[in-house]
This record gives structure tokens, sequence and C-alpha cells, in this order.
């Protein structure tokens, strides 16, 4: 079983707040979590008072093998909550090097073909 620390959204239309938990990335979005770990009220006027996490819980998953959505990371980071350094997927590994190709061939495209050398 995979597991991701994420956020589901809760509240109602125009007033929302977010809970931070651990689901099993085969469950949906809003679905019941392994374990509920804090929420986010982006609406909350106080900085302190819009993130709270339970941080030794979370370091608990990451040993568990659980890996970190991008937004849950950063508002860790800012919380000052240690996380480890994020490790790219082999599926990240093959876009950056499509990536890197597709520029390259593009800079070779661009560049004016030199004349050929005059035989004597």
């Amino acid at each position: 079983m995979s597991l991701v620390i994420r956020m589901s959204l809760r509240g109602r239309t125009n007033r929302t707040c977010f809970r931070v938990g651990v689901w099993d990335t085969r469950s949906r979005r809003d679905g019941p979590p392994v374990e509920d770990l804090g929420w986010y009220d982006p609406r909350a006027k106080d900085a302190t008072k819009q993130f709270l996490v339970k941080g030794e819980r979370v370091s608990h998953w990451i040993g568990e093998g659980a890996r970190i959505s991008d937004t849950v990371r950063s508002f860790l980071k800012r919380a000052k909550i240690a996380v480890p350094a994020r490790s790219t997927t082999r599926v990240t590994v093959l876009k950056d090097a499509k990536r890197r190709a597709a520029s390259a061939s593009r800079r070779a495209a661009a560049k004016p073909a030199k004349p050929p050398a005059k035989k004597a």
C-alpha cells in the first residue's frame, strides 16, 4: 500500500478549510484518511493559527514510507518541521530528459547552417 500525506477539502462554498492527513494513494480526495494529522484554515486572521499539524506523527508516517504532496511540503517548511529532501521519481527523470532533448534539437535547428568549404 502506497501512502501520501496530502490535504482534503472541507467546509462549504466560500468558507473552505482543509484537513491534512495520510491517505492511500488509490483513495479519492475527500475519502476517509488512514490518520488525520492536522488542518489548514486559509481564512484565519492570525498566521500562527492558519496551519496546525502533529509533527511527530508526520515524522512517523514519513518513516513508514509516505510521500508528501508539494502543498503540504511547503506548509511543513513554513512551520519549521523537518521534511526529507524531495526524491525524484523515474517518471520525472524521463520527462526532464525528453525536455532537454527537445530544447537541444530546437537550438540546433535555430543555428544557421555553415556554408560548405570551397575546394581549391
